[in-house]
């Protein structure tokens, strides 16, 4: 087996992991009778890294990558205050996050990551807004975190600056990541 299709294996193989990712962990929520939370951008980071290397789609891992990135500190800063542990959630968070990294060593990390991620978070949020209750506040899309409110007069004030966070994230993340030796997509 060369070398060419040893990876497109292990891309193929990684890909179905992550997918399963984060279909186990929606399972989880479903038999919780807890569907909205299969939306939460982490989780939906896991499906788009699957996805995206299943397709072999540098963009879609990379989003789904830096989803992840940023979304890693936050969901550890929850535990931390008392948020619930649910096991099945490393699996996306860590699991999904580790399959990102190693599809973006193998397909290249895309120029231009910090709009396409953005770009992508929008139409999240707006579902997220539409079709999930605002008790459960997916992806802070109904009000702004509680703790939070003294510095963030307005929830879309508060949309704007975690968007921009994930800007300026999409910009640095790929120059570590440039520096710790991922290189640009290969053009066929």
């Amino acid at each position: 087996m060369t070398t060419s299709n040893r990876h497109r294996w292990g891309r193929t193989a990684l890909g179905v992991a992550a997918v399963s990712f984060y279909a186990v962990h929606a399972g989880q929520y479903l038999l919780r009778r807890q569907p909205e939370n299969v939306l939460w951008i982490c989780h939906l980071g896991a499906l788009g890294v699957g996805v995206g290397l299943l397709l072999r789609q540098a963009n879609i891992v990379a989003v789904g990558t830096l989803w992840l990135l940023v979304g890693l500190p936050l969901w550890l800063t929850d535990l931390r205050s008392g948020g619930e542990f649910i096991p099945t959630s490393l699996l996306t968070h860590v699991g999904g996050l580790v399959a990102g990294l190693v599809g973006l060593r193998q397909l290249g990390l895309p120029r231009g990551l910090w709009w396409k991620a953005v770009a992508a978070s929008v139409p999240v949020l707006i579902v997220s807004r539409l079709l999930t209750p605002p008790s459960a506040n997916i992806n802070l899309s109904h009000r702004v975190h509680p703790g939070s409110e003294s510095l963030f007069p307005s929830h879309p004030l508060y949309i704007a600056t975690l968007l921009g966070v994930l800007a300026v994230a999409g910009l640095a993340v790929p120059a570590v990541l440039r520096r710790l030796g991922f290189k640009a997509p290969e053009t066929p």
